[in-house]
């Protein structure tokens, strides 16, 4: 058996116009939280190329992967990062939520925004354990109904998947939808109920630096397979006076696979 710590953090992309919350002065707070907090794994969303950077170089104890959701595999990425002393990376997979998964910068036409929306899977194995996949997402921030065509896309991949390598399966991510929406429905509904939500008592995720305080602002998931052994969940709220990590609360799950 191994004991995971699994993350979702939508870091906030670097802007000048969240003043004192902007990227670079938020870093050195982010850094120490996770160095105090120590999870495994992290699901990270909004991840530009500087930030993309400042993990590698800072956080030397994990590896990143993921790509740019743009045309020219640019502009933000939703990464995993994992611990190199503990696992061994068996695969991973960068893939655009579209009718076109492969040609990067594609999106989903009617109500998606103009952003491109991707998903990062890795397959992951302990070394004193079995392996499993990870599936980091961001879906859309405008479309209802884009978000329920990625969600059915990631679906039916890990089910695509499954074919390969049967494995257990845990998805991280800012999902940009409340609990009681169709595009979480959706997850909590696939193949008779498979997936569960680790941090359905989080509360509210999404806070916009404090200036967003409402119970429905719950949009930031881990989900794991139906009787997964979960020991602790965690909401990561710290601020030091009107700097925060992130405009997100990130969550943590410690499970046993």
């Amino acid at each position: 058996m191994s004991k995971i710590k699994i993350m979702s953090f939508n870091m906030r992309t670097q802007a000048l116009g969240d003043g004192e919350n902007q990227f670079l002065n938020r870093r050195e707070f982010i850094a120490e939280r996770l160095n105090e907090l120590k999870p495994d794994v992290i699901g990270c969303q909004e991840m530009q190329p500087i930030m993309y950077d400042w993990l590698n170089e800072t956080l030397k104890e994990y590896c990143v992967v993921g790509a740019g959701r743009g045309e020219a595999l640019d502009n933000e990425a939703v990464c995993v990062a994992y611990r190199r002393d503990k696992f061994y990376l068996c695969s991973t997979d960068t893939f655009w939520l579209s009718h076109e998964p492969y040609k990067p910068g594609s999106r989903y036409t009617g109500d998606q925004s103009s952003c491109p929306r991707i998903c990062t899977m890795v397959t992951l194995k302990p070394r004193d354990g079995a392996p499993f996949r990870l599936y980091n997402i961001h879906t859309d921030h405008v479309g209802k109904y884009a978000r329920v065509l990625e969600v059915n896309q990631l679906l039916a991949r890990i089910a695509e998947d499954d074919k390969k390598l049967k494995t257990p399966v845990f998805v991280t991510g800012d999902f940009n939808d409340t609990p009681d929406s169709l595009c979480i429905k959706t997850m909590l509904e696939y193949d008779g109920g498979r997936f569960t939500d680790l941090c359905s008592d989080s509360g509210q995720t999404f806070h916009a630096f404090g200036s967003y305080i409402n119970e429905a602002g719950k949009i930031d998931y881990i989900f794991a397979e139906n009787g997964t052994k979960c020991i602790q969940t965690e909401v990561i709220r710290d601020r030091r006076g009107s700097l925060y990590l992130s405009d997100h609360y990130p969550i943590m799950a410690e499970v046993e696979i």
